[in-house]
């Protein structure tokens, strides 16, 4: 076990019987070049087999120049990294857009969708051990991978890769996961078992002029007998169907300056290739790379700064099955309030506080979008809206709940029965738009009293 203190770092073995205090700790860290004061411990602790707990790990922010935290807490991390035990990835689909659930602005599918500091811990996505690494040899090849908080695709932020090709390499390559865990044996729980067929799709963006290229790379195990059987570019023409057609992408993502190079919708071309259908039999799938390649018959060194906004691994299959529909919303701890006017007589407006609950199954999508609508009429809360007009759109969702607080609704005349509408819009990983006839709905009568 690791205790860790503001600015006095203790490691603890043995359930606190022996104590080391690497007093250089916070100046190390501060140092240009690092070295781990801290694996002597830490390689003991593997040693004989213990586990490690890290406890209060904020004096990195308490202790150290606040303006370099992020570069500071990747040096922390990068000197743990090797004794982490990390692993493949355990399950499909797998989508992450680098998001850690906070932003100077929340952005979605390519467009800004809200400008204004955010932070919900619930919207961070999967985020690779951040740091910097150099090819064997002069070192003069290395890639540094860090969060991006300046763009984002989905979300607030984005993965920052910057490197350097040397003249002597054709490529670098940028680990996501691994199937090495502890120990470096490949555990079967850790370990997925490839579909019969995958598609790949990653959303980048290169800085400045470059003609280096990026690609998504996938390493298998054999299975059985691992076979791989063909892998084909998909755009509109042939794209796959889903439902009665081919799914529907969720940005607009022409005019995007984000690129998709890959795309599980396929439904347009985003450059030379829009979307990798993979068909593969008795395969294992062990690591995913994504790939620096320098331009065909160059020998000059390259550097690149790419920033990487999304990547997905789907099986194929999952595309094909409709998205189960959201059940069960119910609208509760219901509070009314008259809202602040000017104007003489009855009140034009009402504030409505309420809180919905609903019914889903959260692995399958990245998050809720709540909308409402206004009408009036008769009707069982339950039934349908009265009319088609446009939904407002109200925030997002991480849970399978939503507080609704002080909303504007017209408030109903004697004898007049009003109600407001809620939706539940499901966002499936894959990022196909859900059609609104398949949202959850409940919905709030009201009326004046005698």
């Amino acid at each position: 076990m690791t205790g860790v203190t503001p600015c006095s770092p203790q490691v603890q073995l043995g359930g606190g019987r022996w104590t080391a205090s690497p007093s250089r700790f916070p100046a190390a860290l501060k140092a240009p070049t690092v070295t781990s004061v801290q694996e002597p411990s830490l390689e003991l602790i593997r040693k004989h087999g213990f586990s490690v707990a890290l406890f209060a790990p904020g004096w990195v922010y308490e202790c150290l120049e606040k303006e370099h935290f992020f570069q500071n807490q990747d040096k922390f991390w990068g000197r743990l990294e090797r004794y982490l035990p990390t692993h493949s990835i355990c399950s499909l689909p797998f989508v992450t857009s680098f998001c850690l659930g906070m932003g100077a602005r929340r952005v979605c599918y390519g467009q800004e969708e809200t400008v204004g500091p955010w932070y919900h811990l619930s919207a961070q996505e999967m985020q690779p051990l951040f740091g910097e690494h150099r090819l064997e040899g002069d070192g003069r090849g290395w890639v540094r991978t860090h969060c991006c908080l300046e763009d984002a695709w989905h979300g607030g932020s984005s993965l920052l890769i910057q490197g350097v090709i040397p003249s002597e390499a054709g490529n670098v390559a940028v680990r996501w996961v691994t199937g090495d865990v502890w120990a470096h044996q490949l555990l079967p729980s850790h370990v997925v078992p490839v579909p019969p067929k995958i598609f790949l799709s990653m959303v980048y963006k290169l800085e400045g002029p470059t003609d280096v290229t990026v690609a998504l790379e996938l390493t298998t195990g054999d299975a059985g007998s691992c076979h791989i059987s063909g892998i084909s570019v998909l755009n509109a023409a042939g794209s796959p169907a889903v439902g009665q057609g081919p799914p529907v992408a969720w940005g607009l993502w022409t005019g995007s300056p984000w690129s998709a190079g890959l795309s599980p919708a396929c439904d347009q071309p985003f450059g030379p290739s829009s979307c990798y259908e993979v068909s593969l039999r008795g395969c294992l799938l062990l690591d995913l790379f994504v790939c620096f390649t320098r331009p065909l018959g160059s020998r000059e060194e390259e550097s690149f700064t790419c920033r990487l906004g999304e990547i997905q691994v789907v099986d194929a299959a999952s595309l094909l099955a409709p998205l189960p529909q959201v059940q069960a919303v119910t609208v509760s701890h219901v509070r009314w309030q008259l809202a602040t006017s000017e104007q003489e007589g009855p009140p034009a407006l009402l504030q409505l506080s309420c809180t919905l609950h609903w019914s889903f199954l959260l692995t399958q999508v990245r998050c809720f979008r709540i909308h409402c609508c206004r009408g009036t009429g008769d009707g069982s809360p339950g039934g349908e809206l009265p009319r088609p007009e446009r939904p407002m759109f109200l925030g997002l969702a991480f849970a399978t709940q939503y507080r609704i607080v002080d909303l504007l609704v017209d408030a109903a005349e004697p004898g007049q029965d009003r109600r407001i509408g809620f939706l539940v819009e499901p966002v499936p990983k894959e990022g196909f738009r859900v059609p609104q006839a398949e949202w959850g709905r409940a919905a709030l009568l009201y009326s004046a009293p005698e």
